[in-house]
């Protein structure tokens, strides 16, 4: 009896130990689901201001295309922005001819773009040969990477050793076939090739830095003028109708998605363009959007807005 007596302070603590051992694991549990719920309640909000800054992108290239083709968007040079509620859209619109046509262009003029962009001489000069002879005969793609829309690098694709890419390109992610392009190259240069504008002419007054620089450093070895009076304002105004619209859209909470779309007319503003191109774009390295507060509301049109120097 006395040691029964004895044990039983010990049995009492034990049983609190386990008690106070339960309630602890139930306070985890309960904190692991509430925590669960939180982070839950986090994704789907983060898909709900992604899915509304996507179709205000998806708008904002209809938009930018109609303000275009009825008049409203006449200066290349600006960035036009307008808010929707607590959310804004900028738009950016360039001919697509201010872009090199990597079916066209020469293999000098793409390889002058390649070292503009960053490729060393020797590099360059093999990636144009391989653009040139993708887009003429095929080239054997065995192991080739392959870049995705949205720039990043897909598996390769392992093909037979008599099997081909045939060109010409259709997208200029086709790009990633060629043996020595790597994803930093292809995200350097997409925003300044395409595969539509069918010219061999480039709109230089629209034209990025590096089109400019990779089409005077080819005048000069033609000893040809370098157009550095492409700027002049006597100019006439672009009358073409293929048209490049970059359209990103910023939620209130900061969501950001991008849209490239690429559309060609008719100028009719009652008439229907034909979409080209419509990919999932990305914000570029450094690129710093406009300060839009003061732009009106999307319905009453857009505001030209400079872009951050």
């Amino acid at each position: 009896m006395a040691g029964r007596r004895a044990r039983k302070p010990q049995d009492r603590g034990a049983a609190l130990v386990m008690v106070l051992w339960g309630a602890v694991v139930m306070a985890i549990i309960a904190a692991a689901i509430a925590r669960q719920a939180s982070t839950s309640a986090v994704m789907v909000n983060a898909s709900s201001e992604l899915t509304r800054a996507r179709a205000l992108a998806d708008g904002g290239v209809r938009l930018g295309w109609s303000a275009f083709a009825d008049g409203r968007i006449a200066d290349f040079r600006d960035v036009w922005a307008c808010r929707s509620g607590e959310d804004a859209l900028v738009v950016q619109l360039r001919p697509e001819t201010a872009r090199v046509d990597v079916n066209v262009a020469s293999e000098e003029l793409l390889s002058a773009l390649f070292a503009a962009a960053g490729a060393d001489r020797r590099s360059a000069d093999a990636l144009a040969a391989a653009a040139v002879a993708y887009r003429s005969a095929g080239i054997d793609a065995e192991g080739a990477n392959e870049v995705e829309a949205d720039g990043n690098e897909a598996p390769a694709r392992q093909l037979e050793p008599d099997q081909f890419v045939r060109g010409p390109f259709q997208t200029i992610e086709e790009l990633g076939y060629l043996p020595g392009m790597d994803v930093g190259l292809f995200r350097a240069v997409a925003d300044d090739v395409s595969v539509h504008s069918r010219s061999s002419d480039i709109e230089r007054r629209f034209a990025s830095a590096i089109v400019r620089q990779a089409a005077d450093e080819v005048a000069r070895v033609e000893g040809r003028s370098t157009g550095e009076d492409d700027a002049d304002p006597q100019l006439p105004a672009f009358e073409g109708s293929l048209l490049n619209v970059r359209a990103t859209a910023v939620t209130g909470s900061g969501a950001v998605f991008v849209r490239d779309a690429v559309i060609e007319g008719p100028l009719d503003p009652d008439g229907q363009p034909t979409v080209l191109r419509l990919v999932q774009g990305r914000l570029r390295e450094g690129e710093r959007l406009p300060e839009v507060r003061s732009a009106p509301p999307c319905e009453q049109g857009f505001a030209a807005i400079r872009l951050p120097s």
